[in-house]
């Protein structure tokens, strides 16, 4: 909460909001709530934040969500957060501050599978004003997984697809093609996955 809000201003606002209304249908405007990532996903970056998390405060956030509809009113917001759903408690808390304001917007965002395990936590993305929710999967096989230290499990991310389209949240997922050992049987399992889960 000590460092400001970024220079939003220093750039042409209004044409960046035209343009994604142009190609995407609906202006955007992107924040983040909170910096790094504690997990150890051995092909991630950590160079700029090491393995630290540090949110932000749910009013600090708000705050600048205020701005940000006060002075450009997007359609939608982006979190650009590398976990938006790690802390349920934080995201309720959030809630509060939005529907206080009367700030509740559309907005799209990445998760980890198992960081999005109950229908709970589903439904506070959902009352947030989440329409589109992309879920680490990067690969349907368990063995590349385990290979990435990712920490998560292929049945995890089926369960978290599930309970976010549940809440009709719209879900896209990362998949990383290539890794390191990767044979076809995995290329296969991971086309099975996307399928399977629509």
């Amino acid at each position: 909460d000590a460092l400001p809000f970024p220079d939003r201003e220093a750039i042409d606002h209004d044409r960046y909001l035209d343009a994604w209304r142009t190609h995407h249908g609906a202006s955007s405007v992107n924040l983040i709530t909170a910096r790094g990532c504690t997990y150890l996903c051995n092909w991630c970056s950590h160079s700029v934040y090491g393995h630290s998390h540090r949110r932000r405060s749910p009013v600090n956030v708000a705050d600048e969500v205020q701005w940000i509809v006060e002075r450009y009113r997007p359609d939608q917001l982006w979190y650009a957060d590398d976990v938006f759903t790690i802390s349920h408690p934080w995201m309720k808390a959030y809630l509060e501050q939005l529907q206080r304001r009367r700030l509740v917007l559309p907005f799209e965002t990445i998760t980890r599978a198992d960081r999005l395990q109950t229908a709970e936590s589903a439904r506070t993305l959902r009352a947030l004003g989440c329409q589109r929710i992309w879920i680490g999967s990067e690969s349907g096989s368990q063995r590349i997984l385990d290979a990435m230290q990712r920490g998560v499990s292929v049945a995890q991310v089926r369960r978290a697809v599930a309970l976010a389209k549940a809440e009709g949240i719209e879900v896209g997922m990362f998949l990383m093609w290539g890794y390191e050992g990767e044979e076809f049987a995995d290329i296969a399992a991971t086309v099975d996955h996307v399928r399977e889960t629509d």
